[in-house]
């Protein structure tokens, strides 16, 4: 084994040099080369640093809880400094790290702390949104093997914050405690704070709040809650019908669940319903009353409802409005299609996350004999579960030993309602990421059916498709091909396809240099710099093509200094940020150039 020093230098070079592959291939066959890669955190200049992290992300991903424990404990202090660094994109990729490096693994209360201390400095810094929308991952992995009275308060600070982004991780974290049994108390905390958090103002907090309460929805509502439950269902409404793209689909899943979970309680006693509508209209809460009406389902107490809103001249009420159509699942019930980006990891994602062993157990070995004699059919049931459960470990299995699959996936985006694409994209992103690359020549029947979807107005799936697509040109002989439609859409000055163009061009740059491509790009970017709308999407290409481009090629980016200065003092809060990022990225280059 060569000295550990020879290992970092390796390791530097490889990631200099953007071999990224090969230095994950040292960290999984050598420990020394593993703890290698979180000495160069400390220990790296900005470049280095940022793609150990991206190097981490991979390793941590294949190794053992037991192993990730030990570097838990070695390594958190690197980790957390790399959260704070103020470089966004180091930050972004540290938080992917330590929400792979915590997954499974019940902290101890001290450790708890201490993340929730830094997530909670992380919150309140006004950083990027790009950056806080890491943070999620990272606390839906926090649960602690105690819980002590120096946890219990943090957790108390951030429920009584001002600040809702605080108080919604304090109610995720109360969530993750353990003792989360439906009991009213708790139940009544989430009801009685979520509500404030639903506003199409703050789109990833009212997403993050739609996930608590997907998740609470399985427990049981009880006289004291229904009150909370019918104003947080008004709430979770309202959300759904404004008309933003981003939430309505995932508000109207988790509507229909309070609905049944309100149903269910009333069920058996509808004179106490009409009890609670009574209450409504005195208090003049009237679509609070339509929803409670429509949750219960019965036609006396509608055409009761009706009723009194015409004598109290409502006829003006948008009641049809109310009644949410929603999709339509012909094999798979919406809770299970919502589990993967609505609820926590499962049980079994937690105990395992497809991490890779030492070697197999006979039982395994049994497992794995079964499977190789499943019937087609039976795969293509098993694929369809692992579709709605987010079952990443299984999803690759199955690719590999029935690559028809792939084509169901197809078919899926081509023909497929909006959660059927939804799957087929998260699937296929995982697919593009984890295949070996001799299952990438399957993966090109997926290209024109992305590049449809990358053109969609659902930001969602335009944000998936694109950064799939961005992973297969990054790795398939095919790539050029994928570069060249999308840079067809940049250089066609029509904005609806700029902006997926350029979108993917961010993501495309962040992987890798591509020259040629870097030259069409940047002959056209001061005209997306100087657009409203394409100037935050045009900075974070900006960004990628310097972060990437060889030390030699700096010269390429100053004729964009003035420009950038002109945006750092004019220009929107958030893309005055970026624009001073890319300046900081840039002075760290020339200096590394001088020192060499």
């Amino acid at each position: 084994m060569p000295p550990k020093n020879d290992i970092i230098g390796t390791l530097e070079e490889c990631l200099r040099s953007w071999a990224i592959g090969r230095a994950v291939e040292l960290a999984l066959a050598d420990d020394a080369a593993l703890e290698g890669l979180f000495k160069l955190l400390r220990e790296g200049d900005g470049e280095v640093r940022l793609r150990a992290l991206m190097a981490l992300e991979e390793v941590l991903a294949s190794l053992p809880d037991v192993k990730r424990l030990f570097l838990l404990r070695e390594y958190l202090n690197d980790v957390l400094a790399a959260v704070k660094c103020n470089s966004d994109e180091v930050s972004i990729h540290a938080l992917r790290v330590l929400a792979e490096l915590i997954h499974g693994i019940p902290l101890r209360p001290d450790t708890f702390v201490r993340l929730a201390h830094a997530l909670k400095d992380l919150v309140k810094s006004r950083r990027n949104e790009a950056v806080l929308i890491e943070i999620p991952p990272v606390l839906m992995n926090m649960k602690a093997v105690s819980y002590t009275p120096a946890l219990m308060d943090v957790l108390s600070r951030l429920l009584s914050s001002k600040n809702l982004r605080l108080k919604a991780m304090g109610l995720r974290l109360l969530l993750n405690t353990g003792t989360y049994t439906g009991a009213s108390p708790l139940l009544k905390t989430v009801f009685s704070e979520v509500g404030n958090m639903l506003s199409e103002k703050d789109v990833p907090l009212a997403d993050f709040a739609l996930d608590i309460l997907m998740e609470v929805s399985n427990f049981p509502l009880n006289e004291e809650l229904v009150d909370d439950a019918v104003r947080v269902l008004t709430a979770v409404k309202n959300l759904s019908l404004r008309g933003d793209q981003k939430l309505g689909e995932k508000a109207r899943l988790v509507a229909g669940r309070l609905e049944a979970a309100i149903k269910k309680y009333y069920l058996n006693n509808p004179e106490k319903a009409m009890e609670k509508l009574h209450e409504l209209l005195v208090h003049e809460r009237f679509y609070e009353a339509v929803d409670l009406a429509l949750a219960v389902g019965d036609t006396y107490v509608l055409k009761w409802l009706a009723g009194v809103l015409k004598e109290m001249g409502k006829e003006t009420l948008k009641i049809n409005e109310r009644i949410l159509p929603g999709p339509k699942y012909p094999e798979i019930p919406p809770e299970k299609k919502a589990q993967r980006y609505l609820q926590p990891p499962t049980l079994s994602r937690f105990r395992g996350k497809g991490k890779k062993t030492a070697g197999s157990s006979p039982s395994a070995t049994t497992s794995k004999q079964r499977r190789a004699n499943e019937s087609p059919e039976d795969r293509r049931t098993e694929f369809n579960r692992a579709l709605a459960s987010g079952d990443e470990e299984r999803l690759l299995e199955l690719s590999r030993i029935n690559p028809e699959l792939v084509f169901e996936l197809v078919r899926m985006l081509d023909n497929g309602d909006k959660l059927e694409k939804m799957d087929a994209l998260w699937a296929l992103s995982k697919l593009a990421e984890k295949l070996d690359s001799r299952w990438m020549p399957l993966l090109e029947t997926c290209v024109e059916p992305l590049i449809n979807l990358a053109l969609s107005k659902n930001r969602w799936m335009r944000m998936r498709a694109v950064k799939t697509l961005a992973v297969l040109a990054s790795r398939t002989p095919y790539g050029s091909g994928i570069v060249r439609r999308f840079l067809e859409f940049y250089l066609s000055g029509d904005t609806s396809k700029a902006i997926p163009a350029l979108e993917f061009l961010g993501y495309y740059f962040d992987r890798m240099w591509d020259e040629k491509s870097a030259m069409a790009v940047l002959s056209l970017l001061p005209e997306y710099l100087d657009r409203d709308e394409t100037r935050f999407d045009a900075l974070l290409v900006l960004e990628a093509l310097v972060r990437s481009a060889p030390a030699e090629r700096m010269s390429l980016f100053k004729p964009f200094v003035e420009q950038l200065k002109m945006i750092k003092k004019s220009a929107a809060y958030e893309d005055q940020k970026l624009a001073i990022r890319i300046l900081e990225a840039l002075a760290d280059r020339e200096k590394g150039l001088v020192h060499e």
